[in-house]
């Protein structure tokens, strides 16, 4: 075969150092917009983006020439410093270093596009005070558990003493 063909769906998940709420709706627009841009100098094309104050969840392609943590490390790294650059997220603006990534069925693309889409009404609850309030610890570790990851929580998050330690706490 002459050429080399892939179509790799990823779900992506990454929250901001220490879950600080930094990422305001207000910004969403910009942050998903440059996010986007970020993902596609890298060849991932994004599907959707979708989060909270202190998390995303991104679904995009994976250029077959690239590793995750290639992808991760440069669109992390550059989405921090062109930020903070432009005076939209404070200097102590950061993301966590680790991030959680699954493949993704083609087929059930639809079903994780709403999910995606709807992390605020996820995590906050509705309009018709339908209360849903799972937070980001409990979510991350459903989603690895049904994705049958080996993790040890002790190494999920860091302790509120370790926040309190960094001085952000």
């Amino acid at each position: 075969m002459p050429q080399s063909y892939s179509k790799i769906y990823l779900h992506t998940i990454f929250s901001t150092k220490y879950r600080l709420p930094l990422i305001h709706p207000s910004m969403e627009e910009v942050v998903y917009g440059l996010l986007r841009g970020l993902f596609l100098e890298e060849g991932c094309f994004v599907v959707e983006i979708g989060g909270t104050f202190d998390h995303l969840h991104v679904v995009h392609t994976l250029p077959r020439t690239k590793s995750i943590a290639q992808v991760m490390e440069s669109v992390k790294s550059l989405f921090t410093k062109g930020m903070k650059r432009q005076g939209i997220l404070p200097d102590k603006f950061y993301w966590q270093d680790g991030y959680a990534c699954f493949s993704v069925d083609y087929r059930d693309m639809d079903k994780l596009i709403a999910y995606v889409r709807n992390q605020k009404r996820h995590h906050y609850g509705d309009d018709y005070g339908n209360i849903v309030r799972m937070t980001f610890e409990q979510e991350y570790k459903t989603i690895l558990d049904v994705f049958d990851c080996d993790y040890n929580p002790k190494y999920l998050f860091p302790s509120d003493n370790e926040i309190a330690q960094a001085g952000v706490g």
